[in-house]
This record gives C-alpha cells, sequence and structure tokens, in this order.
C-alpha cells in the first residue's frame, strides 16, 4: 500500500474524490492554501499498483487547469481494518514513481559532482598500489550508475528531456573521471599490477556479467532498495576502468587506455540495453500519446547502441591487453 497526497483547488474537490472513491476507502481532506488560492488536499492510502491509474485519471480532469494538480506519493503504509485481511506494501514501485526518481536522479549537483571527482582520484589510487579494497570503496562512492538507469527509463517511457538530461551527465562525467584519475597519479611513478589487468580483462563471461548487471540496475531502481544500488554499482564497475584508461594516458600506454576506456564503454552501454529491455519486459512504456511519438523518434538509440557495444567487444577481442 501507498498513501498519496492530492492537492487541488477547492472548485475541483468533487471531482477529485471520485475518482480516489473509486480505489479506496481510507481517505480524508484538509482545507489548504497555495498561492493565495484556497485548496484542498486529500490523503488516500490506495494499492501500490493502482497509483498509475489513479495518477492518469487525475490527469484527465479536464476542469483542472496545468498545474493547478499536484500529486505526491508518500510513504508506504500497511492497512488494518478490523474484519478485513491486512494488506501491505508492494515491493515495486509504481511509473509514475519511478519516473520522479529518474527525473531526480538524471542530473548531479555540485556535492554529486565533487564525489564524481573524488571517487575517480581514489579510484585510480586503488588501482596504483594495487588496492582492490580501495577501489571497491571508490565505486561503492560513485554516483554516475543513476543517470544511465534514467537514460534507459528515459528511452522506455519515452521522454526525450530526461534523456537528454541523464546523457548529458553521463556525458560529462566520463571525461571528469578520467581526467582526475590521470592528473592524480600523474606524480607518482604508475605501473601496471595485477589489479589494474583485472580491471581490463576482457572475454565472454565478462560481457555477459555487464548485461546481467545492467539488467539488475533497473530492477533494482524499480524496487527503490538503495542498498541493491549499491551491489550493482560494485557489480557494473564503471568508475575503475574509467580511472584506469586515465592511469593508461598518464602512462603514455595508449593501447592500455584503449582496452580500459573499451570495457567502461561496454559497461555503461549494457546498462541502457539491458536496462531498458528489462523495463519494457515489466510493463513500463509511454504513459500518453505524445509520449508514444516520442519513444518511436528515439527508437533508433536502441540498435545504435547495441552496434556501438558490439564495436567496443570487437575491439577488446582483436586487441587484448
Amino acid at each position: 500500500m501507498k498513501q498519496i497526497q492530492v492537492n487541488v483547488p477547492e472548485d475541483n474537490s468533487e471531482s477529485v474524490k471520485e475518482v480516489l472513491d473509486q480505489y479506496s476507502s481510507d481517505i480524508y481532506s484538509v482545507e489548504g492554501e497555495r498561492n493565495s488560492e484556497e485548496t484542498v488536499i486529500f490523503h488516500a492510502t490506495v494499492e501500490s499498483t493502482a497509483i498509475d491509474e489513479i495518477t492518469s485519471e487525475l490527469k484527465n480532469i479536464k476542469d483542472i487547469e496545468l498545474g493547478d494538480l499536484v500529486i505526491r506519493v508518500l510513504n508506504e503504509e500497511a492497512l488494518i481494518e478490523k474484519g478485513q485481511k491486512t494488506r501491505g506494501s508492494s515491493s515495486m514501485l509504481s511509473q509514475e514513481e519511478v519516473y520522479s526518481k529518474a527525473q531526480e536522479s538524471a542530473t548531479f549537483n555540485k556535492p554529486q559532482w565533487a564525489l564524481m571527482a573524488l571517487s575517480s582520484a581514489i579510484a585510480g589510487y586503488g588501482l596504483m598500489l594495487d588496492n582492490i579494497a580501495v577501489v571497491i570503496g571508490a565505486m561503492m562512492l560513485a554516483p554516475v550508475l543513476s543517470p544511465l538507469v534514467s537514460s534507459a527509463i528515459s528511452l522506455t517511457i519515452g521522454d526525450k528531456t530526461l534523456l537528454m538530461d541523464s546523457f548529458r551527465t553521463s556525458l560529462f562525467a566520463i571525461p571528469i573521471a578520467v581526467a582526475v584519475s590521470s592528473v592524480a597519479v600523474l606524480p607518482f611513478d604508475a605501473a601496471i599490477n595485477p589489479t589494474m589487468t583485472l580491471i581490463v580483462s576482457a572475454g565472454i563471461p565478462n560481457i555477459l556479467l555487464s548485461l546481467f548487471v545492467g539488467a539488475a540496475a533497473a530492477l533494482a531502481f524499480v524496487t527503490g532498495l538503495r542498498d541493491q544500488i549499491a551491489g550493482v554499482a560494485v557489480a557494473i564497475a564503471l568508475v575503475p576502468p574509467l580511472a584506469a584508461t586515465g592511469i593508461g594516458l598518464s602512462m603514455q600506454d595508449y593501447l592500455f587506455a584503449s582496452n580500459a576506456f573499451s570495457i567502461a564503454l561496454v559497461n555503461l552501454l549494457a546498462v541502457l540495453v539491458s536496462g531498458s529491455a528489462s523495463l519494457k519486459a515489466l510493463g513500463f512504456g509511454p504513459s500518453t500519446y505524445y509520449k508514444k511519438k516520442s519513444a518511436e523518434r528515439m527508437k533508433f538509440i536502441f540498435p545504435v547502441a547495441m552496434i556501438l557495444m558490439l564495436a567496443a567487444i570487437l575491439f577488446l577481442f582483436l586487441k587484448p591487453f
């Protein structure tokens, strides 16, 4: 179960009440004010699986003007009634919740950009010191996984703006990771060691792992479980190969750097390809006519991502480190 909060102008309260009555027997309302106008704030405990449908019906109320409807999905609830079976929460977020979460995750704030830079430097030092524990710590610190999953979500639901925001964040994060790690190790005499070799190793199991972990990243995102997201961040290994790329450039070992970047590219694209496929399998898709049209216009991105990933894989096997 989830509790939703609906804030509407007082004149539209009856229409909203009619919609909510279809989905919940636990509804109460209070008077409020927004932008100097009288409003009514409804609170209703509803089934998690009904949130998308409720949201769609509320948005389709013709009397409500654009910007007057505010819907919030609040904390998970358990509805306990005498003589009724207790209804708990669903382990999967609704599409509206996932979409809202993806919008928040598509861009970085200043602390997140700083964290991206610091995690890259830490990963660079961990690789240089041949210390896998430090590398794992850097992987858990890096926030780069979230905008990549947001990209997969944007492709699935057909939101071009979300795709551009998340793609722009990911695009800036890559050179930052490479540059910071390269500069961080530049004063030291770095040399290829077993940890570096492990990071840039390529093989069929590594490729399959990238695809499976990309799907796991999307599934962890839609469940809203942060601990699983951290585990996926470790498994997908996004920052270490980018840091290895920077180290390779600082050592002027361009073959090593190109191999490391190819590994990073495969992992990045795996999140996009297998993540989007997993979301579609779960039933996520465009919710409006305009998003359906947008999804059709963006459908070329999926095969392009697959081609790029295959090209990176081919490079790794033709020129292994």
